[in-house]
């Protein structure tokens, strides 16, 4: 697990690296500068949209509640 500049721990991330991976194994090939461009919106985007449901779930799993 990494450490963002304040020394706390981050849970989830994805690299510019592990996405071309990723885009390498789907499309044989590493994204261009634009296609990078959208696939991090796009990517950024439905981790936002679903964060806050899926910290809460995490918690009331976490605490049984």
């Amino acid at each position: 697990m990494n450490n963002d500049q304040n020394g706390n721990k981050i849970l989830f991330s994805v690299t510019i690296e592990e996405l071309q991976q990723e885009a390498e194994c789907h499309i044989g090939r590493r994204l261009t500068d634009d296609e990078l461009h959208t696939a991090a919106k796009c990517i950024e985007s439905g981790l936002s949209f679903g964060l806050d449901t899926v910290v809460k779930a995490a918690i009331e799993e976490a605490t049984g509640s």
